[in-house]
């Protein structure tokens, strides 16, 4: 496991930018009707899904202070 420290303003970047560019994607392959494009990019639907975690985690806890 491999633990990656980011401040507040870092994270927000690239949420940000994974979740638009995974939107892109989405949509690109409703678009073409294409599963293909969303399988070439499923390392980057990961990174989503772990950052959607870390969000979720980093907001817990804030509500719990």
């Amino acid at each position: 496991m491999r633990k990656v420290y980011f401040t507040e303003e870092q994270f927000d970047t690239l949420y940000e930018l994974v979740n638009e560019k995974v939107e892109s994607l989405v949509e690109s392959s409703i678009d073409y009707q294409d599963s293909d494009i969303l399988n070439e990019n499923e390392d980057l639907l990961e990174v989503q899904s772990v950052l959607e975690e870390a969000n979720n985690w980093v907001l817990c806890n804030e509500e719990e202070n």
